[in-house]
């Protein structure tokens, strides 16, 4: 058979074949599908994930032998603010996406819309703060604030990193994780080509043009995912507008999980600002290398626990057989990752240069473990939000974050990076403990009149 007719013979059976696969899905059981598709969404927001961090790593990989470590620690500790400033102004209103998302069914324009123009306004006024607070208080950052061109630049990646995220969450609400992950593959790309030749085109090598690679890449990947939102809503169309009613009822959803999801995420980027100012840029750049490549273990859970949390606010009061796949799945997904993580970690560091390897090789490895505790924590927290549980997450979340950035902050300045690692595991350890006996408590003791209860609690009316 020559390649034209294999090719004719492929092509003619190829409907066949879409026949089957339909055939198989129509004969699976609701149960059945409902769980492919749970893990066909988690599947490819974890691969999102995965390739953020992969393709940051490789970004980072070129930055570090293109630029000075204190460029690098400038750098990244200018990220790290824009990641906190997106935190602060997402204001709750991406969880709340998620959980309201099936109520506004028949007008998804208003509330995203809605959504989408808070957010917005928040980033601008968070990225001002920064710049105020910068110029007060800070003796390395305050470049930031210093120069008008990095100045313009930080407003433009918190814009376009907040923008990002609550498109994030609302492909987690319409159940497309695969629009995360072509998204994050074009953001990853555009940095990687971004920081190996503007330094070129500007013929600087200063931290600037690290920061001007982050703003080209998130502008072009809010385009894709314009595009893409108007393919998966066809009905949608954007307004430069607010609806007071919608927004009153984002914000009421959110502000319960946006505190949480403060407590639970703000530590990650002080960490890097604090040893920015307390110890110095260098120091950073190799924190910040850890920190990155750990966060690759770290998405796994974090991935099926936002997708966790979709599934429970639509069913609160059926959360224990999705608790138990989440759980299994980041414990094998984690823990997999974990140890390749921890046997590849000298390599890996060793390619941004010997000193990250010297330096960041024990750190990683510490920071690995608590893939465990880390998981357990955030199958705790997806519950919670799902349940309407949130002032007990909440307080959770605050205490293990407050702990952990100051005993970091005291183990960094005391003992290095590895102090600084441990300091981190123990804190999330003890964090881990407390979540898991409170995943077995309401496992086994949630009587069928709470679960009426909080499955009322858990469906605003819209009125």
């Amino acid at each position: 058979m020559n390649n034209s007719t294999a090719t004719q013979e492929f092509k003619t059976n190829e409907p066949r074949r879409a026949r089957g696969l339909f055939r198989i899905w129509e004969n699976l059981s609701p149960e059945k599908r409902q769980e492919v598709s749970r893990f066909y969404n988690a599947g490819t927001l974890i691969l999102g994930r995965i390739a953020q961090s992969g393709l940051g790593y490789l970004a980072w990989l070129i930055t570090a032998r293109l630029f000075e470590a204190r460029e690098v620690g400038i750098a990244s500790g200018v990220v790290s603010a824009m990641m906190l400033c997106v935190q602060l102004a997402l204001f709750g209103i991406g969880a709340a996406v998620i959980k309201a998302y099936p109520l506004h069914l028949d007008s998804p324009s208003k509330m995203i819309n809605t959504a989408l123009n808070l957010v917005a306004a928040g980033s601008l006024a968070t990225a001002a703060i920064f710049l105020v607070f910068a110029r007060t208080f800070f003796s390395e950052l305050n470049i930031v604030s210093a120069i008008p061109l990095y100045a313009l630049l930080f407003i433009a990646i918190n814009f376009f990193g907040a923008v990002l995220v609550l498109m994030d969450h609302v492909s987690i609400a319409i159940k497309r994780g695969d629009q995360v992950l072509i998204r994050n593959i074009l953001h990853g790309v555009i940095t990687i080509v971004g920081v190996a030749v503007l330094p070129l085109l500007a013929g600087s090598s200063s931290s600037i043009a690290i920061v001007s690679a982050w703003a080209a890449s998130g502008f072009l990947t809010c385009v894709l995912g314009a595009i893409q939102l108007q393919k998966s809503i066809p009905e949608y169309r954007y307004q430069a507008s607010v609806n007071t009613q919608t927004g009153k009822q984002l914000i009421g959803i959110g502000l319960p999980n946006y505190l949480l999801t403060l407590a639970e995420r703000a530590p990650n980027w002080i960490l890097p600002i604090i040893i920015t100012e307390m110890l110095s840029p260098v120091d950073n750049a190799r924190w910040y290398a850890v920190w990155m490549m750990a966060w690759v273990i770290f998405i796994v859970p974090i991935s099926i626990g936002q997708t966790l949390f979709a599934e429970i606010s639509h069913h609160p009061e059926n959360f224990k057989r999705p608790l138990r796949i989440g759980l299994r799945n980041s414990l094998i997904g984690g823990s997999v990752a974990a140890a390749l993580v921890i046997a590849l970690a000298p390599y890996l560091l060793w390619l941004l240069g010997r000193d990250y390897a010297v330096a960041g090789t024990t750190p990683l490895r510490i920071l690995a473990l608590a893939i465990l505790p880390i998981t357990v924590i955030q199958m705790y927290y997806s519950v919670c939000r799902g349940t309407q549980r949130l002032t007990e997450a909440t307080i959770t979340g605050v205490i293990s974050g407050a702990l952990g950035v100051v005993a970091a902050t005291y183990a960094g300045i005391n003992y290095g990076l590895t102090g600084m690692a441990i300091a981190w595991l123990i804190t999330q350890s003890a964090a881990a403990v407390w979540a898991g006996l409170r995943i077995w408590s309401m496992m086994h003791s949630q009587s069928p009149l709470a679960e009426e209860k909080t499955s009322n609690l858990s469906s605003p009316k819209i009125k």
